[in-house]
């Protein structure tokens, strides 16, 4: 489904060269766009042979009217025009679900109601549910988060292990990858994925 694209997260701070990078994605560039980067606890990017496709992050810079009192949101998805339809969206927004769910917080997101493709995955999905909507700036928007049905979701998920060396194996590029453990931690630690050169630290539950 996802052949020769490849999935790296990556719980680290951005630098201005990446953060350039980035800002290609976005249609705008504003200082919420800012706030959100600099507030990342996960960003999830996609690339086809080296070129930056998708990105989304989960950030706690949380502006929107949620009563939920340990929320982080999944914000800033975006995908290019000519690999959208390909479920890529889904598989980031899943990413990060899990991500947040396993730090023992609960996700919310925020969309905007002229989104009509994105509301009306989260209102299909069983992982999400409507928790309110609000004007912003004149505009409609809706606050969906992750029941319990998410973290149960979750749990059935494979083991960190099995999935990791699936998101890796997306790559077409020989890699080598080598297990450490720092008990009660077992982490994967995997070459650069990208050209900018960070190393990164991938785990089940928590990120280092």
């Amino acid at each position: 489904m996802f052949e020769n694209l490849n999935f790296s997260l990556s719980p680290l701070r951005l630098d201005s060269a990446q953060l350039a990078e980035l800002a290609l994605l976005y249609p705008v560039i504003d200082q919420r766009w800012q706030q959100k980067f600099d507030r990342l606890e996960l960003l999830v990017t996609v690339r086809d042979q080296g070129t930056l496709i998708a990105a989304g992050l989960v950030h706690d810079s949380i502006l929107a009217p949620t009563e939920v009192m340990d929320a982080v949101e999944l914000g800033c998805m975006a995908v290019r025009p000519e690999y959208r339809r390909r479920g890529i969206r889904q598989h980031v927004t899943n990413l990060r679900l899990e991500f947040a769910v396993r730090s023992g917080k609960t996700p919310i997101s925020v969309i905007d109601a002229q989104n009509p493709a994105s509301w009306a995955f989260y209102e299909r999905s069983d992982l999400w549910e409507r928790e309110r909507s609000f004007e912003q700036d004149g505009r409609l928007k809706f606050i969906y988060r992750a029941p319990q049905a998410a973290r149960g979701w979750v749990d059935s998920l494979p083991q960190a292990a099995e999935r990791e060396a699936r998101i890796l194996s997306y790559t077409p590029r020989p890699r080598t990858v080598r297990l450490v453990a720092h008990p009660p931690i077992r982490a994967l630690v995997a070459e650069p994925l990208h050209p900018l050169g960070e190393r990164e630290l991938l785990h089940a539950g928590r990120w280092v």
